[in-house]
């Protein structure tokens, strides 16, 4: 468990924080023109006598020289909101007065006695000390208290206040300085002001006024103080001499206001001349200016004006745009502010391949430096689909592109576990490549190795060795290339080898120590595990994100939330923030506990940490609405990325394969499955194996044997041009020979099986189960000996060790043992299901909730209800184990653990069977409480348990409300089911589906995805057959989530949400046992019918009153429910009628 990894990770070793890298203004979807600039006084510094009115005088004369229309509208009070952006007293020619909205800044009173004093005895000296460092300083726009007349004179001098923010490390906050200036400019002390102090306080609020933009980062933020940065650039413009340094500052200034304004074309002038003016040592500062420039552009434009202009001006800027991808194998190179800035913005430039298409006309030269630069911005953000893409343009365009960069490429496909274009791309660039140099050989072992391709990997790896090129960065890919093959020992062996004596020779680096911890944790074997994590910590080595990923991936593989959340926290403690990759996989374990609720906090806790969302986080959310039957967030999720211009989320095959997932789980007509297949083929999306087997298994639930063979044959001549390792393999194989054996062929389904045999595949615990299942659906003593014959022979010795995975023994040993325990329960055998329930305890499994809800359906059928009490509260805690989440959102505000906000199905089926067993044994109180306590627990009900509810109410004599329970929970879910449809957002601004409509456990919980097989074959005809033209997708559409949105809200009245025929057959019984005039009497203890009555001294006509009372109130209050039992009535008749035997007439 937790405890001794948890002393190896966090008590051994020291704590360390990574560095990030530097981010830039992000993108703005905010869009405006050019403002308009407003002219300004060009006399703002000449001195000149106050000039003093009647009050009765002043508004009037303002009027008249006012030069902006919003402060003449507020000077004669005609609005109390419009003003300009200046704040009227700053740059209104009436400067002697200051007029403030909004702002409570405290007044200088006009008689004040510094006011009157003469100049001649202030000090305005920019040497003077700060005023901020005097301890009775007091910022004047936070105090209204006036300061002494002792002091007042020196400390409370608006010039001397503002001289002081000019210091080097004195505190620069916008708002506070742009307030001091204005009080400045109100005063008599404007007159002293020089310049340069000017030019210095234009300068700290341009720089932090884009150091801002990174939290304040729209376009009135940057309008506002862009227009103020522009002002005082207008008022400085003749001061200086032309092309002198203060001058050029000025230019600079002027460069940056345009660009926060959005007047790019005059950002683009100035920085044009300052391009000959900062030559020799100041090109940096140039290139600060072409930064502001792009922060600025990727604001008010796009992406794609922001490419166009670095090709534009690639004399300037191309020289200072290192090849990041190429440069960062072999050197740990920083980019630069500016190219930071650039790579964010044209990363997020969607379909560059079109975008080149279209520009096909443009010179060869400039199409070639476009093309590579976004190859090297797409390998250097990961975004290894939209590299592919470009790379397939640029050589359909026979542009040269250098072969490191292509290999850059293949890696980064690697990373993106595309393996199926990785191996196509490097075998093309091998093959037009003549010689074989370093990076080329070594990109081929690192493709084979993430793949665990060891024999290709070893061949690479000799060639470098005959070269002599072996690096330590190579001896650890052949070390990766076994540990993804599962050869542990072979890991630790290549480790010793290489590393023989680490004291006096190579020493290791902290990624082989990672690479041998990841072998052991594939293999689930912890002890192992914590022996490297202890190495490691002797050797001086910190764990670094890698291996915090490791070790919680390999916890969430065996489901263990509290330590997931342990290892989480000791990250955070050793300040080391989770990443995305580290919150899919959560999100994944959620998934898998079919938790969408808890999934979907802890992608928003992710977004609050900064977190910035990629596909493969948000299909995994996607697949945990997929795992919980939530159609509704598969439909969202799907709209979101499909809609989504960012490339990062751009629809690949795994989002699809998420999706036609849903497809299968739901029950879906194979022709709808199939026509979306065809469709996405059509489109140019590549099949994978993945995407095979779902159309195979949708063909095979549907019964279509001949089609599923073809389609796998198919994918056979299709997997031979992916150049992977990919081959078939037992899953696809199993579930061709599991429907053979569904429709009763076992000569076929064992032609399956010995091909898979043939072909060296393994079979797995899921193979094992069907052929099982087959033997046990038999229920002959025969069927039974050869499958129990079957069952000891796959776990004698080591036989079990090749199919076992040691990351999930506990379900396999379920897989294997669930069948024939299923089978002698619906023989009502409990001493044999509780005798392999034991075996496999002894094996090494652990109880489930499946395989506990099998041995309490075993003590239902026979009637041993004090088995039932013995087994249930088992059931309860593991449930309740398994719903817990609470630790993974300790110290959140919004806890999805509350019980009120889940949605939880994991107690529907074995709660079911209680209720049964319970009522039938006439403890009617019992089945009550734990209703209660399950709603309180935050356990959704399911329509099965609402029909067991009703059966239960009859037993226990409460007849109305069983009638209740169908009339206002049953059938009206069923109505709603066939009111289609409800509106849907094809265009959602989050994937978030609970955020909208929240869980809550009152409400009825979704059509639960159908892993059985029998279940999804009988939901595929049903829906075939009462479909119709409903799902048909139009041939132009490429929406293939609407038949997924029409069938999960159709689907649930056909087979789910509605009162089930024996539920009806009951309540038909009832109305006949009240028309009869006998109430209704709850069952006793050792009875087990629905009308077990015992004669009563009371009178018969009282007890015929009182069964025709409750008669006239269940048809006056139920008759929904009425029609519902004469219809099944009706249907029942006519049933029995064709089945009658003909009597010869």
């Amino acid at each position: 468990m937790i405890e001794p990894l948890a002393a190896a990770v966090v008590n051994s070793f020291l704590l360390r924080t990574p560095a990030g890298r530097a981010s830039v203004f992000r993108p703005s979807l905010e869009h405006m023109g050019r403002p308009i600039r407003r002219p300004l006084l060009r006399d703002f510094f000449t001195p000149t006598a106050r000039q003093w009115k009647g009050k009765e005088k002043a508004v009037e004369h303002d009027v008249d020289y006012a030069q902006c229309a919003e402060c003449a509208e507020w000077l004669l009070g005609v609005t109390h909101d419009s003003y300009c952006v200046m704040r009227h007293s700053v740059w209104c020619p009436r400067r002697n007065r200051m007029f403030k909205i909004n702002d409570a800044v405290p007044r200088r009173s006009q008689t004040s006695n510094y006011s009157t004093s003469p100049p001649n005895i202030r000090r305005y000296s920019s040497s003077l000390p700060s005023c901020s460092s005097s301890p009775r300083f007091n910022h004047f726009s936070t105090t209204l208290s006036s300061p002494s007349p002792e002091t007042q004179d020196v400390i409370t001098s608006p010039l001397n206040h503002f001289l002081s923010l000019l210091q080097e490390n004195h505190p620069f906050n916008l708002d506070d300085a742009w307030n001091a200036y204005q009080i400045l400019v109100d005063s008599d002390d404007h007159q002293h002001l020089k310049p340069l102090d000017v030019l210095k306080f234009a300068q700290k609020l341009s720089a932090a006024t884009e150091s801002g933009g990174e939290d304040n980062g729209g376009v009135s933020y940057f309008q506002e103080w862009g227009t103020r940065l522009a002002a005082l650039n207008e008022r400085l413009e003749s001061m200086f001499e032309k092309h002198s340094s203060e001058d050029v500052v000025r230019l600079k200034l002027v460069a940056r206001a345009s660009a926060f304004l959005g007047d790019l074309d005059n950002a683009i002038i100035t920085a044009r001349e300052l391009s000959d003016l900062l030559v020799d040592g100041r090109r940096e500062e140039l290139m600060e200016i072409y930064g502001t420039l792009i922060r600025s552009m990727a604001l008010h434009q796009d992406g794609e004006h922001v490419l166009d202009f670095v090709l534009a001006e690639w004399s300037n800027i191309g020289v200072h745009l290192l090849p990041l991808s190429t440069h960062l194998q072999y050197w740990h190179i920083r980019a630069s502010p500016l190219q930071d800035a650039i790579y964010s913005t044209l990363a997020n430039i969607p379909d560059t391949a079109s975008l080149l298409a279209k520009r096909r006309h443009w010179g060869l030269e400039t199409r070639q430096r476009m093309g590579v630069l976004l190859l090297d911005v797409f390998c250097w953000d990961a975004l290894a689909e939209d590299a592919y893409a470009l790379l397939k343009e640029m050589r359909a365009q026979r542009i040269s592109v250098p072969v490191d960069l292509q290999l850059q490429v293949v890696r980064s496909l690697v990373r993106a576990d595309s393996f199926i274009r990785a191996n196509e791309l490097y075998r093309t660039i091998s093959e037009s490549t003549n010689t074989r140099y370093k990076f080329l050989i070594s990109t081929g072992m690192f493709l084979a190795a993430h793949q665990g391709d060891i024999d290709r990997a070893e061949e690479y790896y000799s060639q470098l060795s005959t070269a002599r090129w072996i690096t330590l960065q190579d001896k650890g890919t052949l070390m990766h290339a076994y540990a993804v093959a599962g050869q542990v020992g072979k890991v630790v062996e290549l480790f010793h080898e290489f590393f023989p004596d680490p004291k006096n020779g190579p020493q290791p680096s902290l990624g082989h120590y990672t690479i041998v911890v990841y072998a052991h944790a594939e293999r689930a074997d912890y002890d192992g595990l914590n022996f490297w994590l202890q190495a490691m910590s002797k050797a001086g080595f910190v764990p670094d994100i890698f291996v915090y990923s490791i070790i919680l991936k390999s916890f969430a593989a065996r489901g263990e939330v509290e330590s997931v959340s342990a290892v989480l926290e000791q990250m955070r403690t050793a300040k080391i923030m989770p990443t995305r990759v580290l919150y899919t996989t959560v999100i994944s374990l959620l998934a898998h506990r079919r938790d969408p609720v808890s999934a979907e906090a802890i992608y928003k806790r992710a977004l609050r940490e900064g977190i910035t969302p990629d596909r493969k986080m948000i299909t995994s959310l996607m697949n945990a609405h997929v795992e919980a039957g939530s159609w509704a967030g598969v439909v969202r999720v799907f709209d979101y990325l499909k809609s989504s211009r960012t490339p990062r989320l751009r629809l690949s095959v795994e989002v699809y394969n998420t999706l036609l997932k849903a497809y299968v789980l739901i029950g879906a007509p194979f022709n709808v499955v199939s026509t979306i297949f065809r469709k996405l083929e059509a489109m140019g999306v590549q099949p994978n194996g993945r995407m095979y087997t779902l159309i195979i298994q949708s063909a095979c639930d549907a019964g279509y044997m001949n089609i599923a063979n073809k389609i796998f044959a198919e994918m056979q001549a299709a997997s031979k041009d992916w150049q992977t390792t990919y081959r078939v393999d037992a899953f696809v194989l199993t579930i061709i020979m599991a429907g053979h054996l569904r429709l009763g062929d076992k000569r076929r389904a064992k032609a399956v099986y010995d091909d898979m045999c043939e072909r060296g595949i393994q079979p797995t615990s899921a193979t094992f189960h069907h052929i099982l299942r087959a033997y046990g659906n038999e229920r002959t003593e025969e069927s039974f000996q050869i499958a129990e014959g079957f069952l000891k022979t796959i776990m004698a010795g080591e036989s079990s060790v090749s199919w076992i995975p040691p990351q999930t023994r506990t379900a396999a040993l379920e897989h294997v043992y669930g069948p024939l325990m299923l089978a002698y329960t619906k023989t009502d055998k409990p001493e044999e299901v509780e005798r392999l329930f034991q075996s496999m305890l002894d094996e090494g499994g652990e109880p489930s909730l499946g395989s506990l809800s099998v041995l309490l359906d075993a003590y239902r059928r026979s009637g041993d209800i004090e088995a039932i009490h013995g087994l249930w509260p088992q059931i309860w805690q593991l449930a309740l184990r398994f719903s817990k989440t609470d630790s993974l959102f300790e110290g959140e505000d919004d806890n999805p653990s509350d019980p009120t906000k889940r949605q939880g199905n994991l107690l529907c089926v074995p709660l079911s069977i209680y209720i049964d067993a319970l009522s039938a044994a006439g403890e009617h109180f019992v089945i009550a409480e734990m209703w209660g306590k399950a709603r309180s627990h935050g356990f959704s009900f399911d329509s099965h348990n609402w029909n067991h509810m009703a059966v239960a109410l009859v037993r226990a004599g409460e007849a109305e409300r069983a009638f209740q329970i169908v009339e206002r929970v049953l059938l009206p879910y069923q109505r709603q089911s066939e009111s289609v449809l409800r509106d849907r957002d094809l265009s959602p601004d989050s994937p978030l589906t609970f955020d909208v409509s929240p869980a809550d456990v009152s409400k009825p919980i979704s059509q639960s995805p159908m892993h059985r097989s029998e279940r999804r074959a009988y939901q595929t005809k049903v829906a075939t057959k009462r479909s119709g033209d409903a799902l048909e997708m139009d041939p132009t559409s490429d929406d293939f989530a609407h038949p997924l949105h029409i069938l999960h809200q159709i689907s649930p009245s056909w087979n789910v949400w509605r009162p089930h025929r024996a539920v009806l057959d009951l309540l038909s019984g009832v109305l006949r046992h009240l028309e009869s005039g006998t109430p209704v009497q709850p069952v006793g203890e050792r009875s087990s019918t629905p009308q077990a009555l015992e004669p009563n001294s009371g009178d018969a006509f009282t007890r015929g009153y009182l069964a025709r009372e409750m008669l006239d109130r269940i048809y006056l209050n139920y008759p929904d429910t009425i029609e519902a039992i004469r219809l099944h009535e009706r249907w029942t008749s006519r049933k029995s009628s064709l089945t009658r035997q003909d009597d010869g007439w």
